[in-house]
């Protein structure tokens, strides 16, 4: 079935005006006019004239983004002129001119278009039925100027009679002004002047002094004091140049005739040009308004399915709409759209309808991508005051009258939208009848939004699965509407919360309260807490999304930092290498040549020298070797098996690095972290250090292998000589921690004697710790009370 709306529904959904910021960005009268006279002739009958349409749009679109502008702009309108060439009339210069600037516009449009056909095939095809007629684009060019003259070239003969013109109008002013300047003719003269008068030379003569001028009288003043003469010695020079100027125009005439002649057979392929290029104009109109409206293709569904995300209304600026998702068509084929006045329950429900009638139209649509619209063939609507005086008819009757209509036309294929349907009467009759219409619409399989304040058709979702509710949201603490739609949920009308706004009195609003039902009153007030809570935990996941956000971000911030220094690390390490390398070579050189003169001479003296040698090169070699320590990194952590955090239950068998089992404490918090008993230790770590337990006999082979013996004293040692005692405890911690996790059974702590301030808060911190099982002094040999002995195992 063809596409189908009325001319009122048109006018209802405001497209006038979508279609009139369409004809600003068009380039061409052709199709400038068919927009204002034929609105309605943009929508494609079918389906898949709507599709190509939509391609054309797309292949616009792209060319447009790139700032490529098609030479389109010199198309003029020249259909009138086509009509006189097909009686055989006569064309003038200026519209045969106006013919050549379009033929021109249009070889340069087929140029321009083929050298894009990779990106615009549909386009580039369009052009290929665009007829060029190069020869009497080149004849109009050769033969007329731009203003329409034509040129002297054209003719011999206009050329010879221009140049006699030219010269017998020179001569001609040269005899007159010889004749202004002799004594008895200015005396006769009324002024001091010659003119023209039908195309001849005349001297203006007052009229009591005509008698003294031979000549022929051409014309007189209004008030008859002065008669305009032709003297009779000009009388021969004037027919002369007469002669001429006729020739002048037969000439020219004919060079005219001609060429519109020329163009006479051709002019059915110049009409058909200038729709080929009106066609071409509107694309690139409709990609020019799509760049606009940020708009983006639509998917035509053959299923009927409606899948809007972030639809904004095309009649609003993007920077001003509240875009909204909007769905039908896929489990509910009827959107009951409820919520306060003014709050955008007819904007959203005419931003569906406008973007159906775009995409017919092969418009793109102001929406997210993956855009769905359902592939209907009549767009129905009530919207607004239908009050018709010539036909005695009062607005509900008026409804009334458009709604059997809509009901009786509806079907399958059809999008049907209703404004506040079922007002302008008793409000229980107006909601029973707003509810058998809408059953009705559904049992035809119409895709159907209305709007509405009737608690009966919200109610409709809850015992009819054809019917889905969706709500316009009102702030309750600035009693102002936020415009965003909301799928699932009926909506309070909040009329009192806007007569407030409105600046009702507090006595009205308290009486009006007052006088509510209370079985409307509690339904509505649920609907508003319903509605404040959906708001409120909508904020709360954009809050919680743009946390994740943030967190994504730093990870891979921190990330990208990681990968650097392990990268600097790399070429430090290669650095390292090379110049170790260098070094040794040059040692083993050095040591070479020392063994080589120690042979060729072998004196003691000799020896002694060499020994010397021997003795820098090996302090140069420490030298090295010190500077290479200092420089290394600190070598990473044995990395210990991914843990999979689905599965894993506190008491699980866990890893942790340095390659030491413990028993997993606790899950991770909601900062990743997690709590391992190691031994008699207790260790908070991040999530991602902990891993699946190895065995036993993998554990003792990697202690063997990383851990080196302990010192005498049980341990391995951290020296804290010379710190603040908020510096000491925070190393011994780190300290303790990595002897914790590397399986050491103690740690020695060097702090000095002196005033003995340091050992004291050391030790006291030191019995504050659950996972250290005791401390004393070190040995004599080792320190005595200058160095703590910490024990990390019972």
């Amino acid at each position: 079935m063809a596409f189908q709306v009325a001319e009122r529904t048109l006018e209802r959904l405001e497209w006038s005006q979508l279609v009139t910021r369409l004809a600003g960005h068009t380039r061409t009268p052709r199709a400038r006019l068919r927009l204002e006279l034929q609105p309605g002739s943009l929508f494609e009958a079918t389906a898949t004239g709507a599709r190509e349409r939509l391609a054309e749009t797309g292949e616009a679109r792209a060319i447009l983004a790139e700032d490529e502008i098609p030479p389109i702009s010199g198309v003029r309108e020249i259909e009138p002129f086509l009509e006189r060439l097909s009686k055989d009339g006569l064309l003038s210069g200026a519209e045969l001119v106006a013919i050549g600037t379009s033929l021109n516009a249009t070889h340069e449009t087929i140029r321009f278009l083929h050298a894009r056909s990779e990106r615009a095939p549909t386009l580039a095809a369009l052009s290929d039925a665009l007829v060029e007629l190069r020869d009497l684009a080149d004849e109009i060019a050769g033969a007329l100027e731009g203003d329409g003259e034509v040129r002297d070239q054209a003719s011999r003969e206009l050329a010879a009679a221009r140049r006699e013109v030219r010269e017998l109008t020179g001569s001609a002013k040269e005899r007159v002004e010889r004749m202004l300047r002799q004594p008895e003719i200015r005396s006769i003269l009324q002024d001091d002047y010659y003119t023209i008068r039908g195309d001849r030379f005349v001297l203006p003569v007052r009229a009591d002094f005509r008698g003294r001028m031979d000549g022929i009288v051409h014309d007189a003043s209004s008030s008859g004091t002065t008669v305009f003469i032709e003297p009779q010695a000009l009388v021969e020079l004037n027919n002369r140049l007469k002669e001429a100027e006729l020739t002048v125009l037969r000439e020219t005439r004919r060079v005219l005739q001609a060429l519109s002649h020329q163009a006479a057979p051709v002019a059915a392929d110049l009409s058909a040009n200038l729709e080929l290029l009106a066609e071409i104009d509107l694309a690139f109109a409709r990609g020019r308004l799509a760049l606009e409206q940020e708009a983006v293709a639509p998917i035509l569904d053959e299923g009927g399915v409606f899948d809007l995300p972030l639809l904004r209304h095309p009649l609003l600026p993007p920077e001003e709409s509240v875009p909204n998702d909007v769905r039908l068509g896929s489990g509910y084929h009827v959107l009951v759209i409820s919520g306060p006045n003014a709050g955008g329950k007819t904007v959203a429900m005419k931003a569906v309808a406008l973007a159906t009638l775009m995409a017919r139209a092969g418009l793109h649509v102001p929406a997210a991508p993956g855009a769905r619209i359902g592939d209907v063939s009549r767009v129905l609507a009530d919207i607004g005051d239908e009050q018709d005086i010539r036909q005695s008819l009062s607005t509900f009757s008026a409804h009334m009258a458009n709604l059997s209509r809509i009901v009786d036309e509806a079907d399958h294929q059809s999008l049907v939208v209703l404004d506040e349907i079922g007002v302008g009467t008793d409000p229980g009759e107006g909601a029973a009848l707003a509810q058998a219409v809408l059953e009705a619409l559904a049992d035809r399989g119409a895709r159907v939004i209305t709007t509405t304040h009737y608690n009966l058709l919200k109610e409709m979702a809850d015992v009819d699965q054809r019917f889905e509710n969706a709500s316009v949201e009102f702030d309750e603490r600035t009693l102002a509407p936020t415009y965003r739609l909301k799928l699932g949920t009926p909506g309070s009308s909040s009329a009192t919360a806007v007569a407030s706004r409105m600046g009702m009195p507090q006595s009205v609003l308290d009486r009006a309260n007052a006088l509510l039902e209370r079985e409307d009153r509690q339904l509505d007030r649920l609907l508003t807490e319903l509605s404040a809570h959906r708001a409120s935990l909508e904020r709360e996941r954009r809050e919680a999304q743009e946390l994740r956000e943030e967190g994504e971000a730093a990870r891979d911030q921190y990330r990208a930092k990681l990968e650097r220094l392990q990268e600097r690390r790399d070429k430090l390490f290669d650095s390292m290498r090379t110049e170790l390398d260098g070094s040794f070579q040059q040692a083993h050189a050095e040591v070479a040549s020392v063994i080589r003169e120690l042979q060729r001479k072998g004196s003691a003296q000799e020896a002694a020298r060499a020994r010397e040698k021997l003795l820098a090169l090996e302090s140069k070699a420490r030298e090295v070797e010190s500077q290479q320590r200092e420089r290394a990194p600190e070598p990473e952590a044995p990395k210990v098996a991914a843990l999979d955090w689905n599965r894993a239950r506190p008491g699980d068998a866990v890893a942790v690095p340095g390659g030491r089992n413990g028993t997993l404490q606790s899950l991770p918090d909601r900062r990743g972290r997690v709590t391992v008993q190691v031994g008699g230790a207790r260790l908070t770590l991040r999530a991602d250090q902990v891993g699946g337990a190895s065995s036993p006999e993998k554990s003792a082979r990697t202690l063997h292998i990383q851990a080196t013996p302990p010192p005498a004293s049980g341990g391995s040692s951290v020296d804290v000589r010379g710190l603040r005692v908020d510096e000491a405890l925070s190393r011994v911690e780190k300290a303790l921690d990595d002897a914790t996790r590397s399986g050491l059974p103690a740690l020695s702590i060097v702090h000095g004697i002196g005033k003995g301030a340091l050992q004291g808060a050391i030790r006291e911190h030191l019995a504050r710790l659950p996972h250290v099982h005791g401390f004393e002094a070190g040995d004599p040999e080792a320190g005595g009370q200058g160095v703590t002995l910490a024990r990390l195992e019972p």
